[in-house]
């Protein structure tokens, strides 16, 4: 089969060369167009990342501002001694119902062996 050296050229070497060419043109933009997306998805999601924070340090800021204001309020330090006095005292509630049934067991064992 000979070969021929002679280039071909003319308006079917050029159609042959577009056909070639515009696919590749085509995945290039598809690659820049995707490049700017990303860049432009990262862009809004660092603002909005931002945002949110911000958001939540306030949220919190307010938070801890109510926090120490009810700690302080003299309501909730009236409660507090209250609920420290209810604690002793059932404490010592507790106290006197264990004494009193160790009582009521040696009474009921005394009198157990003086019938029996």
């Amino acid at each position: 089969m000979p070969t021929s050296t002679k280039s071909r050229s003319g308006p079917r070497r050029m159609l042959s060369d577009y056909a070639l060419y515009a696919p590749i043109g085509a995945g290039q933009l598809v690659v820049e167009k995707t490049r700017e997306a990303s860049k432009k998805a990262w862009t809004v999601a660092q603002k909005r990342r931002k945002g949110v924070l911000k958001t939540y340090e306030d949220l919190a800021k307010r938070g801890e501002k109510l926090a120490k204001g009810i700690q302080r309020s003299a309501y909730t330090q009236r409660a507090i001694g209250q609920t420290e006095a209810a604690r002793s005292q059932v404490k010592a509630a507790a106290t006197s119902v264990r004494k009193a049934a160790g009582s009521t067991a040696t009474a009921t064992r005394a009198a157990a062996r003086k019938v029996g």
